[in-house]
């Protein structure tokens, strides 16, 4: 890979970072940190969300070390699994750890397609996911037993189906938000309320079972009808947060996607507005089932 081709998987890393930000600091999110407050997550802080971007921009730049040093991926799910480990040490808890894979896989599948063409490039991502799975297996966790009660598939078939949440849900849907509205933030909503009507989110189960999902579902469609309706969707969004924080709900899974969506907007260029002025916020979705979970 040459000099000029480095510098674009950089570029595209830093859209990642940058894509993890932005999905942090969209306010209100029901039952996630944002700028308001730690919505269902008493343990975490948005100076702890904060430090974890700084963590996982420094675990994409050692990925791209190893990438150009030709390691296989096996070394590639080493540092990730080091990340994790930085990530729990640092900040008491695994804050990203959905994003750690996801960002990850997106970066790695990027270096190997060569170009940033979505076909080659989702293709890439079911072929790695297919590899990584095969040598590594899945740790037990809170989202491996609820895709194990639940009989979902969750963040594991999303990433075997080349991300089909990114690509099919997320991407078309802030696109269309913005044709359909003309405005950044009501995009934004308009993508969170269709990745909650479609995501099977695994920490959502995990919590509050198929009842906290259809819940999640239902919520998604009020705040979609809000806002074609021209309702009062921050006040919606912030009494969705206090039930869900009432209810100890939350959706770890919409969260880790609405930042991959960002940063694979930013990426590609796609993302209009000010993607880093005075809203300091952005998300993702489309009507299309989704898989992923966390």
């Amino acid at each position: 890979m040459n000099s000029a081709q480095l510098f674009e998987i950089e570029l595209f890393a830093q859209s990642l970072v940058k894509g993890a930000a932005l999905g942090l600091y969209l306010t209100p999110k029901p039952g996630l940190v944002d700028m308001a407050d730690a919505g269902a997550h008493p343990d975490l802080t948005l100076a702890k969300m904060e430090h974890s971007l700084e963590i996982i921009d420094d675990y994409l730049a050692e990925l791209i070390r190893s990438l150009s040093d030709g390691e296989r991926l096996l070394c590639q799910a080493v540092v990730g699994r080091r990340a994790e480990q930085v990530m729990l040490e640092e900040c008491g808890t695994n804050t990203l750890k959905g994003y750690i894979f996801l960002s990850g896989l997106l970066l790695i599948a990027r270096w190997h397609a060569g170009a940033n063409n979505q076909e080659r490039l989702r293709q890439t991502v079911a072929r790695l996911a297919e590899e990584y799975f095969a040598i590594r297996g899945e740790e037990e966790t809170n989202g491996r037993t609820a895709r194990r009660r639940f009989r979902t598939g969750g963040i594991v078939q999303e990433a075997l189906a080349g991300l089909p949440a990114l690509f099919d849900c997320a991407v078309p849907a802030y696109l269309e938000g913005i044709g359909r509205f003309g405005c950044f933030t009501t995009a934004s909503f308009f993508m969170l309320a269709r990745l909650m009507q479609t995501v099977e989110d695994t920490t959502t189960l995990h919590r509050g079972g198929t009842m906290g999902l259809a819940r999640l579902r239902r919520d998604g469609q009020s705040l979609e009808r809000a806002i074609t309706g021209q309702g009062d969707v921050i006040g919606l969004l912030t009494v969705l947060n206090d039930e869900y924080v009432r209810m100890n709900l939350t959706m770890g899974g919409v969260g880790d996607l609405l930042c991959l969506a960002y940063g694979y907007l930013t990426a590609s260029g796609q993302l209009m507005g000010d993607a880093g002025g005075a809203h300091r916020s952005k998300p993702q979705i489309s009507r299309r089932r989704c898989l992923a979970g966390n």
